[in-house]
């Protein structure tokens, strides 16, 4: 569970945990998004691809194990419900994929991979929509 401090390779340095008290307000600000989020991360569902350049960006595999990618500081994501909740109806300020993103990285709870500038680069251009395990 997310609320426990997760060991092996998963994540940078030690994982954190997150306490009843955070998760209570993430779930009232959040609602029903703040528990698929929740869910991905307990599925280490959050790899965070790095090239030697220093560009990265998430890689999420959603609920329907369709994988996203998610730009964390510019506040992206490519999936439909951010484009039709975020962008279009501004009903939300995210989607379930970046929401994982920032907490996962809060709680040190990200798979860490490398790739080449050339992959990332690829990545960010969406032009590739696989996992990199």
């Amino acid at each position: 569970a997310v609320v426990s401090t997760q060991s092996g390779h998963y994540g940078r340095g030690k994982s954190k945990e997150l306490s009843d008290l955070s998760l209570k307000v993430i779930i009232n600000i959040c609602g029903d998004l703040s528990v698929s989020a929740l869910a991905i991360i307990d599925n280490k569902g959050i790899t965070r691809v790095s090239s030697p350049s220093g560009r990265s960006v998430f890689q999420v595999t959603g609920s329907n194990s369709n994988v996203y990618t998610c730009l964390k500081d510019e506040l992206y994501c490519n999936c439909l419900s951010f484009e039709n909740s975020v962008i279009l109806k501004k009903s939300h300020a995210f989607c379930k994929h970046l929401l994982a993103v920032h907490i996962a990285s809060a709680l040190g709870k990200s798979e860490e991979v490398s790739e080449s500038d050339a992959y990332v680069k690829k990545l960010l251009m969406f032009e590739t929509a696989h996992k990199h395990v």
